[in-house]
């Protein structure tokens, strides 16, 4: 790896680093702190990744196939609770409209999340 990747990577732990202490900083209501020690910190582990030569390895996520039929089922559920939430509010005509359509297309939703869940 060039020496040019290796700055790259330490500039971006700096950076990292002093965005964490502002947020911790934000929490306690005193950014400025957060951010002088984050920037600190940051600077401690710029000069320990370039004492040790430590490279970055390339990350792999891999997603599940049935996360789509999963997020589905998830929105499905949603929509049809908050249909049933309409529905179970009646002042006007509309809810009740509203409610039964919403209902409809989250169980159209969860039954092809289903659907597809139960083939794979």
């Amino acid at each position: 790896m060039s020496e040019r990747r290796e700055h790259e990577f330490a500039g971006l732990a700096f950076v990292a680093c002093m965005f964490i202490g502002a947020g911790i900083g934000l929490a306690f209501d005193r950014p400025d702190v957060g951010g002088c020690i984050g920037m600190g910190i940051g600077f401690l582990a710029m000069a320990i990744i370039h004492t040790k030569k430590v490279k970055p390895t390339p990350i792999t996520i891999r997603l599940p196939k049935s996360l789509g039929q999963v997020a589905l089922s998830i929105i499905g559920t949603l929509i049809i609770i908050c249909g049933l939430c309409l529905l179970y509010n009646p002042d006007l005509l509309y809810p009740y409209v509203a409610g039964i359509g919403i209902v409809i297309v989250g169980v159209v939703i969860l039954l092809s999340g289903l659907i597809g869940w139960y083939k794979n």
